[in-house]
């Protein structure tokens, strides 16, 4: 009888331990199953480790140039006359929160808005404070200081801050301010000495619509900016700064000899190295100048390295040369090349006395 006793207990455990096992591989099952079919899983645990990463996206479009001037009136009444009317005259403009290298830079500064088809123009004349305003216009002189990429959301701003100290780029000038649609912020980044003289710079503005210039149609052909471009020492230098902070290389650089040259009205013998970025909606070109004379060893002498014209579409290269003369921007400087589709044509306009910056006239056969 002991030995019946114990015989049961034994069958008894080997039971209850074989309906655990089948119904913890019935529960695992399921759970897999679940998971398969989409069903509901425990949250990932978000990785606080992952680095932070350049997102391109947000510097597929220029938002915003920074156009430092010294006679605000005297330059935006010259470039409302070559076609910009769509501008917004702000008067002189309080910066409170404005920091230059992390230490308070309160600034006021006459200021006017403009609006090229999607891109802000900022005309900015420091009346007092703004030290990378001061700065940049006693090294360097009247022009384009800055360009601006908008961000998605305050999270992508600080991603991108994160990401550009993690390739030891930090912000030279930082601002905020309360709009009706939320708080806004911008940051200059540290990429002007290395980056051929251009400071990239981040804007996180949810009140973008509500401060938009207003004003009437801007007109032919300065209606939307297709291509901008700098003059810097050396185009490999610039290409290899911008690979390392993980933007794509050039997609080239040109030995340009261009044909039909002219310059101030005499045949021109100017040939440059040409470094090409054409990952944006507008292509961007780097200059350094070879052998001159030219308006690149104009722009170098009077500014230093720097950028130096914007560019737009033409559609008749001798009427649009015509319109803008009438209009007090006769040309300075020419050239052409040959495609399949035809003669292509570029003319530089005598627009650098007003402002620092060359217009030019495009005409392109594709």
């Amino acid at each position: 009888m002991p030995r019946a006793r114990s015989s049961r207990l034994v069958l008894g455990w080997m039971a209850i331990l074989s309906i655990a096992l089948v119904a913890g591989r019935l529960e695992s099952s399921a759970r897999i199953a679940s998971a398969a079919a989409g069903g509901p899983r425990a949250p990932a645990t978000p990785d606080a480790t992952a680095a932070p990463a350049l997102d391109p996206a947000i510097y597929h479009h220029v938002a915003q140039v920074i156009w430092l001037v010294s006679d605000i009136d005297r330059v935006v009444n010259y470039w409302q006359r070559l076609g910009v009317h769509n501008i917004h005259r702000d008067g002189v403009v309080n910066f409170p929160s404005l920091t230059y290298r992390g230490k308070p830079d309160p600034a006021r500064a006459k200021q006017v808005s403009a609006n090229l088809d999607g891109l802000e123009i900022k005309w900015i004349q420091p009346v007092r404070g703004g030290k990378f305003w001061h700065d940049g216009l006693r090294q360097h002189g009247d022009g384009i200081r800055v360009l601006g990429y908008a961000v998605r959301s305050p999270q992508e701003f600080d991603d991108q801050i994160k990401y550009f100290s993690s390739k030891d780029v930090g912000v030279v000038v930082q601002d905020g301010w309360q709009g009706q649609a939320g708080r806004g912020r911008v940051a200059y980044l540290d990429t002007a000495v290395q980056g051929g003289g251009h400071t990239l710079a981040l804007i996180d503005d949810p009140n973008t619509q509500s401060h938009a210039a207003t004003g009437a149609e801007n007109e032919y052909p300065v209606t939307k900016i297709t291509h901008f471009a700098w003059v810097v020492n050396d185009v490999r230098k610039v290409d290899a700064y911008y690979t390392g902070l993980g933007f794509k290389p050039f997609s080239r650089i040109d030995h340009n000899i261009s044909l039909d040259r002219i310059y101030r009205g005499q045949p021109g013998t100017y040939e440059m190295w040409l470094g090409w970025d054409r990952t944006g909606d507008a292509p961007f070109e780097w200059v350094q100048q070879i052998t001159g004379p030219d308006v690149y060893v104009e722009y170098g002498n009077k500014h230093g390295e720097g950028f130096h014209h914007l560019g737009v579409n033409v559609t008749d290269m001798d009427e649009a040369i015509k319109l803008m003369t009438t209009r007090g921007a006769p040309p300075s400087q020419a050239a052409a090349w040959n495609t399949e589709k035809g003669k292509g044509r570029a003319v530089y306009l005598d627009t650098e006395p007003y402002g620092g910056v060359t217009l030019e006239l495009i005409y392109d056969p594709h």
